[in-house]
């Protein structure tokens, strides 16, 4: 039975099974972290949806605010369950044909852990997050802005210094720095969940970024005798190391082989799972193991020594580092989708014609302001919101007005 308090909130507080005694049920939520998960409903569909909450989805703790032109729900969820939840709600129509769902993280939420152990383990292999909230994360990184721009030139400056000066460290900090990887998670969603507009948008930007990388590898080849003056040359250093056989950062970059394949299908596979995850500090590594920029400075920067120098040798390195780079986006491309559709990331539905929504949380008598869309002649249809059974007048009369 529904408590009201005095400030208007009810709290509607069951077990899901009656077999739950009070300790399992304080120790439900014990070893997880949450996310509080709010809904707007209109009146006449707050029932169905709150019996498939119970029933279906077995939550308790479930809190109803009454705002005069809506039902607000409120309830905590384990992160690992979030977008199991999204799914089940958008099944039932809720952020597709009426209504809103909002996800919102708790920094803490008590009673929390009760065990420093829990009992059971998972092995969950459905995403952390919904997929609406990755997609937000993906569309994002891979979007072109200022920042994007100064961060792809920099890295490529970084890493053709370190090409030149045979740096490892300047190399790595050129990964890390790279937002290439953006992009390619932009191309590798929008297929997955079907978003043509973010498919295009990451192979643009890709695309983009690529230039800005062989150009900077470019200039940098052609201001090479103020980059490393007197002699013997940077070309025939290059030369001298590629006819003996010595792998140095330019070198090694004339081709692939098997391991980079496999290094390849490693990163896609780690890049997909950790957006899922939501842990962004993974991608470090990723952005590492993947290398993206080094190869792609060095395209530009070989191509225009062996065209300056007249070296055949020059643009085999260039051409060898054109086709790593090419391998280490398709792969990882590839991997990444094969990732998420492990994830079990699909499709996202669209919001429907015929959505009904709250514009504004405000009683009114004469409309509702769950609305339509507007008919054929431009008019919006506007529904009165149904009053309850039960529902009472409001008390205006204050207790000291009272007579006996």
């Amino acid at each position: 039975m529904p408590v009201k308090t005095q400030n208007g909130l009810e709290i509607l507080h069951f077990n899901i099974l009656n077999s739950l005694n009070t300790s399992n049920s304080v120790e439900l939520w014990s070893g997880y972290t949450v996310k509080l998960v709010q809904i707007v409903l209109p009146y006449d569909k707050t029932e169905s949806i709150y019996n498939f909450l119970v029933e279906n989805m077995e939550v308790v703790n479930i809190q109803r605010i009454d705002v005069g032109t809506a039902h607000l729900l409120f309830f905590r969820v384990p992160d690992d369950q979030v977008s199991d939840m999204v799914e089940a709600l958008k099944s039932r129509g809720l952020g597709i044909e009426f209504g809103l769902i909002d996800v919102l993280d708790t920094k803490v939420s008590l009673p929390g852990d009760i065990k420093e152990e829990s009992t059971e383990e998972s092995f969950q292999r459905e995403a952390t997050l919904a997929v609406e909230e990755i997609y937000r994360n993906v569309k994002k990184q891979a979007a072109l802005s200022f920042d994007f721009v100064a961060f792809v030139i920099l890295a490529a400056l970084m890493a053709g210094v370190g090409l030149i000066q045979n740096n490892v460290t300047l190399i790595v900090a050129s990964m890390l720095l790279s937002p290439l990887m953006g992009p390619m998670l932009g191309v590798a969603l929008g297929y997955v969940v079907r978003d043509n507009t973010l498919f295009i948008k990451g192979t643009r930007n890709e695309l983009f970024a690529l230039a800005l990388s062989f150009g900077v590898g470019a200039i940098m080849a052609a201001m090479m005798p103020l980059l490393f003056p007197g002699t013997p040359t940077l070309m025939e250093l290059i030369e001298t190391d590629w006819n003996n056989q010595v792998l140095t950062e330019i070198t090694r970059r004339g081709g692939f082989s098997a391991l980079d394949v496999g290094v390849a299908i490693f990163s896609g596979a780690a890049v997909a799972v950790s957006v899922t995850r939501g842990d962004m500090s993974s991608l470090v590594g990723v952005a590492i193991s993947a290398a993206l920029m080094p190869p792609a400075v060095n395209v530009g920067m070989m191509i225009t020594l062996g065209a300056i120098h007249g070296s055949a040798i020059g643009i085999q390195i260039g051409v060898g580092s054109l086709f790593l780079l090419i391998m280490n986006i398709v792969i990882i491309d590839v991997s990444a989708i094969v990732m998420f559709r492990i994830k079990k990331l699909g499709a996202i539905s669209g919001k429907a014609i015929d959505w009904v929504a709250v514009s504004h949380f405000r009683e009114t008598s004469s409309q509702s302001l769950y609305y339509h869309k507007p008919d054929t002649q431009g008019e919006a249809k506007f529904t009165p919101a149904p009053k309850g059974p039960t529902e009472a007048p409001r008390e205006t009369t204050r207790p000291e007005d009272k007579t006996d």
